[in-house]
């Protein structure tokens, strides 16, 4: 769960659902306003609505053109609110939701950026910036900092005992390659490598942790691993050395799965700023040990916010998908959309197997574990 605090109002984040309750009151035990993930609407009680000139206490998200987060000069503090324009408005109205304390404080721009995010990912439209010359949390060249919102869910663990990695590995026949990473076996030895020219062989930015080592090898009838370092000149003097680990030093082999998201500012068609945010999926493989996790194999799936855009640009989010509908745009946005997923879903599989693989053939138990650095 995640609770920001605003000027009188909570902003609860939890199990799909973007909630605000007012801190003071009699009605401060229900929300006054709920936006459930995917659902395409705006849930909000009568005086809200009124308050607001909006009809009744439920709003399309639709007619929802862009979620907008700055800072108000003039009072000098941190606002959010949204877009609005009905199918027959030429221009959306501004609706302010949330405003924060008087002041410039940086907790008050991380917060407010933090949950303007999560509700136009929820809301499936833009995140829209005004009056500020750079992210909240960016470095002081303007530049982000990846994951500058921290882990906003608890961390999740799975543990999978060794009589159902077993079985599951039974399933798997090798060899299996995806994106440069390879794994095959034969008798009682498993083998495994990482192409040079493979994105997970790079270094990757801001600060992410890679594989050390290109191949390794499970070998049973020594009870050990052989992990070694890139080859050539450069890994030859400034790589690690080979490492050899002994079954026995082994715990479990861990299945994590890291999301990263990686905000910038770009201009828009009508030259206004707009949030892209990049999602980085990381789905990497290591050996836990009993002071260290060692890192054999790192693939990655990224997501921009483009999609978004693009969908509100096209205009097939057209309510009741009368004038401005475009069917032929909608066709390639779910097409895209169902690569993209595809493509998503195989990187988690492969990485998943091969660590099942590993699992199965060091005799020892599967950890499933998740950081994210969003909410559900």
């Amino acid at each position: 769960m995640t609770a920001l605090f605003a000027d009188g109002v909570e902003i609860n984040i939890e199990e799909g659902h973007w909630r605000l309750y007012n801190l003071e009151g009699s009605n401060s035990l229900s929300p006054f306003f709920d936006v459930l993930r995917g659902s395409g609407i705006l849930s909000y009680v009568a005086s809200f609505g009124k308050e607001h000139g909006l009809p009744g206490t439920v709003l399309a998200g639709d007619y929802v053109r862009a979620v907008v987060v700055g800072f108000d000069e003039r009072n000098k503090r941190w606002l959010l609110g949204l877009h609005v324009a009905g199918p027959n408005d030429l221009q959306p109205r501004w609706i302010e939701v949330i405003r924060w304390p008087f002041g410039e404080e940086e907790k008050y721009a991380t917060d407010s950026h933090q949950a303007g995010r999560i509700l136009a990912e929820y809301l499936v439209c833009p995140l829209k910036l005004f009056g500020a010359k750079k992210l909240p949390g960016s470095g002081p060249d303007g530049k982000p900092r990846p994951g500058v919102t921290g882990p906003l869910t608890p961390h999740q663990r799975q543990d999978v005992d060794i009589p159902r990695v077993r079985v599951q590995a039974q399933a798997i026949h090798l060899p299996i390659a995806r994106e440069g990473v390879w794994i095959g076996g034969a008798h009682d030895m498993i083998h495994w490598r990482i192409a040079k020219d493979s994105q997970h062989s790079k270094q990757a930015s801001g600060g992410v942790e890679t594989p050390a080592y290109s191949q390794g090898t499970i070998d049973q009838s020594s009870q050990a691993v052989r992990l070694v370092p890139p080859t050539g000149l450069l890994g030859t003097f400034l790589g690690p050395q080979g490492r050899t680990i002994a079954f026995a030093e082994i715990r479990n082999v861990e299945l994590r799965r890291t999301v990263i998201h990686e905000s910038s500012i770009v201009k828009d068609e009508d030259g206004m700023s707009v949030d892209q945010t990049r999602t980085n999926h990381l789905y990497g493989v290591y050996l836990t040990l009993s002071n260290e996790s060692v890192l054999v194999a790192q693939l990655r799936h990224v997501i921009t916010s483009d999609l978004t855009r693009h969908r509100a640009r096209t205009g097939i989010s057209a309510v009741g998908k009368g004038k401005g509908y475009d069917a032929e745009a909608e066709m390639a946005y779910l097409r895209q959309h169902a690569v993209d997923q595809q493509d998503h879903d195989e990187t988690s599989m492969f990485v998943e197997s091969m660590a099942v693989v590993m699992a199965a053939a060091i005799g020892r138990t599967l950890v499933k574990t998740e950081v994210v650095d969003s909410p559900d």
